[in-house]
């Protein structure tokens, strides 16, 4: 994804259609609604803090994390004056309805790094 900052990779990216028609390889900015982190052990501050920082900057909607340790664990965010706050949390063994960027229901529970 080819943010002001740089190019960033992001694990899952949701963008408008039609955003990789010239170049299947990245994602202009402005043609995205959420980008998701699968949180991972030897890349967790990166993806907690620095990564979610600069995607506030690029004014990305809604960005999403998914923790594995000690349980499944989604955050969803929501860009509101420049930075990202927390809108929800779904645990594992407990259903969770999202309304944005697009209607989910999710149980992380079922969820695992592979």
């Amino acid at each position: 994804m080819v943010l002001p900052s740089g190019l960033v990779v992001p694990d899952l990216v949701l963008a408008d259609a039609g955003a990789t028609a010239d170049d299947p390889v990245t994602v202009d900015v402005e043609a995205v609604q959420l980008v998701i982190e699968l949180v991972s052990p030897g890349n967790s501050t990166v993806d907690r803090k620095v990564k979610p920082m600069l995607y506030a900057e690029a004014a990305i909607p809604h960005f999403w994390r998914l923790e594995f340790d000690p349980a499944p664990m989604l955050v969803a965010h929501e860009l509101r004056g420049g930075r990202y706050a927390e809108r929800a949390t779904a645990l594992a063994g407990a259903t969770t309805h999202l309304d944005a960027p697009f209607p989910l229901t999710i149980d992380p529970a079922g969820l695992s790094r592979q």
